[in-house]
């Protein structure tokens, strides 16, 4: 007896615990049927209230703040790279960027292409702006020493310093910072005059044309093999490092060059720089001030007029072309890149409108839902402005990629549009529910459709709130507007689009003109046909009870999606993190086509990169300085090094016979020796490096040195499994070095090499976290375990796919892709939560579980309507197949991936499952007494238990 009872208490447990998916559905769809009652009874104090409720939300569009710093939208905020970048920029306050042009030839080393060169050069620093600003307004000067350097007499024809040489010395140099009178050498160095910092070979030749072509071939290739200064500034250079692809003879000499670059040193104030002004839209601008981006303007302008005339002389046998960038460069491209084709775009959204608008529609006068198509894309814009606004009143900035949000929302409001159409089409299937008044019908559809979309909209949601706590502050920024633009959609469908739907369905009761209300058509009939009935019914009911739902379709099935899986997991083993700023630029841009000639005739050419120091004692640790500049020229990533701190060494050595290496000097030593080594012809070049308290000033010892910096230059790498080792090594090295103070290393293109190293993590933990939510929410949201085991398994097997042909469709792991990633998990979830959904509640007699029909009911139901979505989602993003944009074609990569698995696994793999091992019905079904027929519809459709309790 005790036994019985135990077993009688276990079958209730069981039982209840079985009921509870049956009853939470029962209290979500009560809850849905109550809400469609009222907004049917009152659609209008719906639409107006939800109105009102969007414009007040849109206040916040007062605190709106469009992030445009890179600093601030693609570096994680806690990185190595912002921390240093913020102590280079608090201690020096200043820098300088280069504007490049490389001129080409078949010989660039002949007289009338060095004259050429000259000429265009010259147009660059006569050129203004509008507004009057030139090139002596923002560019990097630095003082004139060719005076000393040629040891000249002053005009009037007094001796000076350069002709005194020191009573005594060890040497044979003359050093006029160290031998000649302090007093007479500081009164020169201080008057001396500043220049433009200007390389370029016709230096040689200061800047004259006539001297240029008075000389022969072979003169000038002796000059450029020979020459050390530049004999405008008086500071040491070396011209060949400006040359492209050299030939040389069997001693090393150069004897031809097919390219010769210039560059212009353009003075950065970073006290001055405002992104918030300055910066781009597409958050790629560099660091600038407004002078200097209107004075790059004209220097382009220059370039490209020359380069027009150029090429048009090309074909009168002149080989001569220019090719040439900007510091504005990559932001102006990027930006016409990124925002120069939404008139392409938005015909994408034209045809989508059109193609939801025929599928909607019935053709006639009174069927076509003209104005139900645009509402329902106006709650879309509506959702995405109105989280503009939230997330600007919570402080959250808007990014660049953040225009890619609208695509999102647009696939799933119009998926949700399909969803509640089908089932008022559902609805009408019942013909017990066609004499229904219009309220109660909303109510219905309503209560139907609200959970499958509840389920999705809310999963979405979760996992974008999820993703939002990535360290990448662009795609944190994203995921957050991205949560709170899919739950105002949610609502807003709720709220905006299902009023607006009553009144579209009283205007076809009323019989009256789709574009013009206030016309009747007395002799229209409202036709309802059975969604059986449907052309897209009766081939979904061909296609799966011919094939996909019979034995050697389930096994042709599920061997496809086990060969995608096998391949999806090759092209994850190969797929690569890899970022490259030059796919942003298009192949037709000036920028490019410098990339590319760049590339081809400076192959070498390396990563410039600095090592900052400061806040120690630079005499105690000197010595540590000495073996840091030695112990990073020996390293195999590293390929040339400016050290002054062994240039220093050699100073004292030379003209102060001490050997720092070992000899400890004392503060006031040190500082006096500083100071005249960064007067000196070879240190002169150094004090760029150096940040003191106070300006420095020549016969006075050097101010405290607040930071320095040591220039070098990283080899040329060919991909992030080089130069993330790089960057790590570096710093480990600059921090290993046992210096008290602060070391590192810093370079610009360290912004994107961080962001390449964190990517692959961010995008592995974003998915597993995604992962994580769906199976959650749809766990919460079903209450059936196995159900969302399958949705599971689909969205991972999506993802897979997703992430694998990603690799053999030529993209890699970067931002653009990463942001796709979560796009697409938004949509994956749809496709297959819907079709699980319809089948959990999809009827079945009680005792019996007849897993094939119910499969074909839940398809033919909803099948149609994910069909569409994704078909209108496609239709919308196509036009971007004919952008420029890498991050254009590479969403519409991941897409169209996103898209053809979703669907493969949600409407072909589930049903096969679902098919075969599927769980139980939540609608168990009792057999009426009555009407066979009225059995057999109530079977052939998903049901639900407000059904039921109208129909009592």
């Amino acid at each position: 007896m005790e036994f019985d009872e135990g077993i009688v208490r276990k079958r209730t447990c069981r039982s209840y615990l079985q009921r509870v998916p049956q009853r939470m559905s029962e209290v979500v769809e009560h809850f849905f049927y109550g809400v469609g009652l009222r907004i049917a009874q009152r659609p209008l104090k719906w639409l107006i209230g939800s109105t009102v409720v969007v414009l007040i939300s849109l206040t916040g569009l007062y605190s709106f703040h469009q992030e445009k710093n890179p600093m601030k939208l693609w570096v994680p905020q806690n990185s190595d790279f912002v921390h240093d970048t913020e102590w280079m920029i608090n201690q020096f306050g200043q820098g300088l960027r280069l504007e490049n042009m490389i001129l080409t030839a078949e010989n660039v080393l002949e007289p009338k292409a060095l004259a050429t060169l000259n000429e265009i050069i010259k147009q660059v620093i006569s050129v203004q702006t509008p507004d009057h600003i030139a090139w002596t307004d923002v560019c990097f000067k630095v003082p004139v020493i060719s005076g000393i350097v040629r040891r000249e007499k002053r005009s009037n024809g007094h001796d000076d310093f350069f002709d005194i040489e020191p009573d005594s010395q060890n040497n044979n140099t003359f050093e006029p910072a160290v031998h000649a009178d302090p007093e007479l050498y500081c009164n020169i160095v201080n008057n001396l005059p500043k220049a433009c910092l200007l390389s370029s070979l016709v230096d040689l030749w200061e800047y004259d044309s006539s001297i240029i072509l008075s000389k022969s071939s072979e003169e000038i290739i002796r000059d450029v093999n020979e020459a050390t200064v530049s004999p405008t500034l008086g500071h040491p250079m070396n011209f060949t490092d400006l040359l492209g692809g050299v030939t040389r003879n069997i001693q090393g000499r150069i004897t031809s060059a097919r390219a010769v670059k210039t560059e212009w040193a353009v003075h950065i104030n970073f006290s001055k720089v405002d992104m918030d002004n300055f910066g781009n839209q597409v958050g790629t601008a560099d660091w600038a001030t407004d002078d200097v981006f209107k004075w790059e303007l004209s220097y382009l302008n220059v370039l490209h007029r020359n380069a027009k005339l150029l090429n048009n002389k090309i074909n009168a046998n002149h080989t001569l072309a220019i090719w040439y960038e900007a510091g504005r460069s990559f932001g102006d491209v990027t930006f016409v890149t990124m925002f120069g084709n939404i008139d392409i775009l938005s015909i994408g959204f034209i045809l989508m409108f059109i193609y939801v608008l025929v599928i909607f529609s019935d053709y006639n006068w009174v069927g076509w839902r003209i104005y139900l198509t645009i509402i329902g894309l106006l709650c879309v814009g509506g959702a995405f402005i109105t989280s503009i606004s939230v997330c600007s009143a919570l402080g959250i900035p808007y990014g660049p990629v953040h225009t890619s949000l609208p695509f999102l929302l647009l696939a799933l409001g119009v998926d949700d549009n399909f969803l509640i159409m089908a089932s008022w089409n559902e609805i009408h299937a019942h013909k017990s529910n066609r004499n229904k008044p219009l309220e109660e019908r909303i109510a219905l559809m309503l209560g139907q459709a609200g959970s499958a979309i509840s389920i999705t909209s809310l999963t979405d949601v979760v996992a974008f709130i999820i993703g939002a706590s990535t360290i990448l502050p662009s795609l944190q920024s994203f995921c957050i507007y991205a949560a709170v633009g899919v739950l105002l959609t949610f609502l807003l469908q709720i709220t905006f689009y299902i009023p607006f739907f009553t009144l579209d369905a009283q205007r076809i009761e009323s019989k009256r003109n789709s574009m013009l209300p206030w016309i009747v058509h007395e002799n229209f009939t409202q036709k309802f046909i059975n969604p059986q009935d449907a052309l897209s019914s009766k081939f979904i009911t061909k296609l799966y009870s011919n094939v996909i739902l019979t034995i050697p379709g389930k096994i042709v099935i599920v061997l496809v999606t086990c060969v995608a899986a096998s391949a999806g997991t090759v092209g994850i083993l190969q797929l690569q993190q890899w970022f490259d700023p030059t796919w942003f630029v298009p192949n037709s841009s000036y920028l490019s086509k410098y990339f590319n000639v760049r590339n081809l005739e400076y192959p070498d050419r390396g990563y410039e990169s600095i090592i900052l120091m400061g806040e120690f004692n630079y005499t105690a640790e000197f010595p540590k300085l000495i073996h840091l500049a030695e112990t990073f020229t020996n390293l195999s990533t590293v390929q040339s090094l400016n050290s002054w701190p062994n240039d220093f060494t050699k100073f004292v050595f030379k003209y102060f016979e001490k050997d720092l290496r070992t000899t400890t000097l004392n503060d006031t030593q040190f500082y006096d020796y500083l100071s005249k080594f960064l007067f000196s012809r070879d240190g002169g070049k150094y004090q760029r490096n150096f940040r003191f308290k106070r300006d420095l000033k020549c016969g006075q010892n050097t101010p405290l040195i607040l930071a320095t910096t040591m220039d070098f230059i990283f080899k040329r790498f060919h991909g992030p499994h080089q130069w993330i080792p790089a960057m790590d090594q570096s710093r480990l090295v600059a921090r290993d070095i046992g210096v008290d103070g602060f070391v590192t290393v810093w370079s610009e293109v360290f912004s994107l090499w961080t962001t390449d190293k964190l990517i692959s993590q961010e995008v592995l933990r974003n998915v597993l976290l995604a992962l994580i939510c769906v199976m959650g929410m749809t766990g919460l949201l079903i209450a059936e375990l196995q159900t969302c085991f399958w949705i599971f398994l689909c969205v991972l097997l999506t993802l897979l796919n997703v992430c694998g042909f990603m690799y053999f469709w030529g993209l890699t792991i970067d931002i653009a892709s990463c942001i796709g990633l979560e796009l697409g998990i938004g949509l994956s979830v749809d496709y297959a939560a819907h079709v699980a959904h319809a089948f959990v509640h999809a009827a079945s007699e009680i005792g019996s579980e007849d897993r094939t029909k119910r499969a074909h009911v839940a398809v033919r139901y909803i099948g149609a309507a994910v069909a569409y979505g994704a078909g209108s989602t496609l239709l919308a993003l196509s036009m971007m197949a004919f952008s420029e944009s890498y991050v254009f074609h590479a969403f519409l990569r991941i897409f169209i991936l996103v898209i053809v698995f979703g669907l493969w696994h949600g409407l072909c793999l589930l049903p096969v499952i679902l098919s075969t091992i599927g769980p139980r019905s939540l609608r168990p079904h009792e057999t009426p007494r009555s009407s066979p027929e009225k059995h057999e519809e109530a079977l052939d459709t998903v049901t639900s238990p407000l059904n039921k309790e109208t129909e009592s």
